[in-house]
């Protein structure tokens, strides 16, 4: 006789599980996988041969180009042209303002405004930090340039918080203007730096316009959704509050939200800040004069010593802009009466420290930096020379970086890459949508099998899957050692402190440096620009999924160990599914990460999409239309990665019972 649950009542409707699992039994499912995979190299076989139609063609390139120089003809009889110049020019200005203030400065007033900074900000050692660097890019030799780069990237800062912060109030304050602005900034974020360049070129020239707007637009989505996301976490007790007492909205937001968001702003301006350092390095391809045109210059030359040396000035730029604003003084009731009671006196000394720096090198009779250097190219050359001695040619069993960059195009690069551009245009379209379906659902398969036909419409399918392979092979093996190495961050401590210096150190650094060592390492080719993929995206894989093991509650873990499961099993069974969604999260920020360096590693011979992004960057008045045509190539296939792999973290995170 079946028993019946205490609970049951008649007439009621017999609960579900909600966590019984309807699918098919594994064998079928395997089956099934079977006969697909079968079907398709069938048709993969049959099909070989099938190219992308000449009627399939949007006439991206020719429209671009022709559009180009109608703007070239057309710029000084067109309003919106005289717009473009009237902006091109303001932003012209407000750049060489800074750089004139820089120089006023002189070198010893800059090194005095960023220890006062870092000191205000966050303490001493900071700012001294802080200054020890810059004096380090003084001993580079590229002082001058350095100073232009920062004064580009203090305007593009600048804009992009003016912009960003009313913006990422407006959205965390109204829900309905944050849905419909995060698809504009999701693909703001998704798109590498050579997209923006291409229509930037068109409207606004080349030099420091091109180059603020392109850091501009990269930046004003983290300061956007860090805002909002300030605004959103202010405790609804404390606005509640706030209302009780009658308090305007206006009054509201400038004197309780504002305030409590106010840490959160200043990180997302530390973000703001790395997002725009970064792009204004790769936009020394529109000829600014700047420290990332000399890093440019080196490897367009193979001059080690110039490349590795503007290299190392970017390096302790970006560290020491990164120590001025990520940590924050902590003011506790022994703090001085200075910071507590009298903070006009704090910042006037300040000032007048600055001043009396900036004057001290004219009086002493250095206003420009000393000649003193720190032979950062002679040593790169020696460590260069080493290394094509001892690591190139390696032992004669194992080999060196030449035979694991043989290995790595022969039988890896070069079989996918033959394998996607052998098979039919529509065959890789019809898989794709298929991989959105079994994903999502309809919508993404409709998504992602547009995305491939509007690849395949710009005509360069070819370069569009060569750029695939070197992604695809590249996030297998970022993502190989990105999820070991953080599971193992995730569940020692040791470990976690023994990395953090290695990732915060790799995470400030602009992708475009790490084409320097690996250049020297592996030669010009593809495999450089792989392993470049591979170590720019390591840091923020590494980061998600640790942060995605700690932040596993305590006590699921704890039940599991007390019904005896052994440490292996806890991490299996309960701690890795709970950080799955994390982990997909990491994988995704890893898959953009490579895509943004693959591309750029079409400066050093890496081919595909990023080849024809460089070239109509460089030479517009005969190659934009190139260029244009393989923007939007990118841009389609960034979004089909990013909206896959968002998918299967949302499945992932529904299976291990986000139902």
């Amino acid at each position: 006789m079946t028993s019946i649950a205490p609970d049951y009542r008649p007439g009621a409707e017999p609960e579900i599980d909600q966590f019984t699992d309807t699918r098919a039994p594994m064998g079928t499912r395997m089956f099934i996988g079977a006969g697909v995979l079968l079907v398709l190299v069938v048709i993969y076989q049959l099909t070989s041969d099938a190219e992308v139609p000449s009627w399939l063609d949007l006439g991206v390139r020719e429209q671009s180009q022709d559009g180009y120089r109608w703007i070239t003809q057309n710029a000084g009889s067109n309003w919106f042209l005289n717009l473009c110049n009237s902006i091109g020019d303001a932003i012209s200005w407000c750049v060489k303002q800074v750089i004139q203030l820089l120089d006023w400065l002189h070198w010893t007033g800059v090194l005095a405004l960023a220890f006062v900074l870092g000191w205000l900000r966050a303490g001493w050692r900071p700012g001294l930090t802080a200054a020890i660097l810059l004096f380090g890019v003084g001993l580079t030799g590229f002082w001058d340039e350095s100073m232009i780069t920062l004064a580009i990237m203090i305007v593009a800062v600048v804009l992009a918080m003016l912009v960003g912060v009313p913006l990422g109030i407006w959205s965390g304050l109204n829900p309905k203007v944050e849905r419909r602005m995060r698809p504009i900034l999701d693909t703001a974020q998704v798109m590498p730096a050579f997209v923006y360049l291409i229509p930037l070129i068109s409207l606004f020239g080349i030099q420091l316009p091109g180059a603020v707007l392109a850091a501009f637009i990269y930046a004003v989505p983290p300061a956007v959704r860090i805002t909002s996301l300030g605004i959103r976490q202010v405790p609804t007790v404390t606005v509640e509050v706030g209302r009780s007492f009658g308090t305007t909205p206006s009054q509201l937001l400038h004197k309780v939200q504002l305030p409590m968001a106010r840490r959160t702003v200043l990180l997302g301006l530390n973000q703001v800040i790395m997002m725009a350092f970064g792009i204004v390095v790769i936009a020394s391809l529109l000829g600014t004069g700047d420290v990332g045109q000399k890093v440019l210059d080196g490897l367009r030359k193979t001059d080690v010593a110039l490349s590795f040396a503007a290299g190392s000035c970017i390096v302790f730029l970006a560290i020491a802009l990164d120590r001025i604003t990520t940590t924050q003084r902590v003011v506790s009731h022994k703090a001085p009466a200075a910071w507590t009671q009298n903070r006009r006196l704090v910042w006037g000394g300040s000032v007048a420290v600055v001043l009396v720096a900036a004057v001290l090198a004219p009086l002493l009779g250095v206003p420009d930096f000393p000649s003193w250097r720190l032979d950062i190219g002679g040593v790169a050359e020696s460590i260069v020379d080493w290394c094509n001695e001892h690591l190139r040619r390696g032992v004669p069993i194992v080999g060196g970086t030449a035979a694991i960059s043989d290995f790595l195009v022969l039988h890896v690069l070069n079989p996918v890459r033959d394998t996607l551009q052998g098979a039919a245009w529509w065959l890789v379209v019809v898989v794709a949508a298929a991989i959105g379906w079994v994903s999502k659902g309809w919508r993404l398969a409709l998504l992602c099998g547009l995305s491939m036909i509007g690849i395949a419409a710009m005509q360069n399918w070819d370069d569009a899957m060569d750029t695939l392979s070197q992604v695809l092979v590249a996030v297998v093996i970022a993502v190989a050692l990105a999820v070991p190495i953080g599971i193992w961050c995730g569940r020692s401590r040791r470990a976690e402190r023994f990395m953090r210096p290695l990732l915060d150190t790799a995470q400030v650094m602009p992708q475009f440096v790490y084409l320097v060592p690996v250049l020297f390492l592996f030669n010009v080719g593809r495999t450089p620009g792989v392993i470049a993929a591979v170590v720019y995206s390591l840091p923020p894989g590494i980061r998600l999924v640790n942060l995605g093991m700690r932040e596993v509650p305590f006590t699921p873990r704890e039940a599991a160990v007390s019904f005896g499961a052994t440490p292996r099993q806890e991490m299996l069974k309960v701690q890795l599914p709970l950080a799955m969604k994390s982990i997909m999260l990491g994988i995704n920020q890893v898959i953009l990460m490579v895509l943004a360096t693959v591309i750029i590693a079409g400066l050093i011979g890496g081919g595909g999409l990023g080849l024809a992004a460089v070239n109509g960057v460089a030479k517009p008045n005969l190659r934009l239309g190139e260029g244009a045509a393989a923007g939007i190539s990118i841009v389609l296939l960034a979004v089909v990665l990013d909206r896959l792999t968002q998918a299967w973290g949302e499945r992932l995170d529904y299976d291990h019972g986000g139902r």
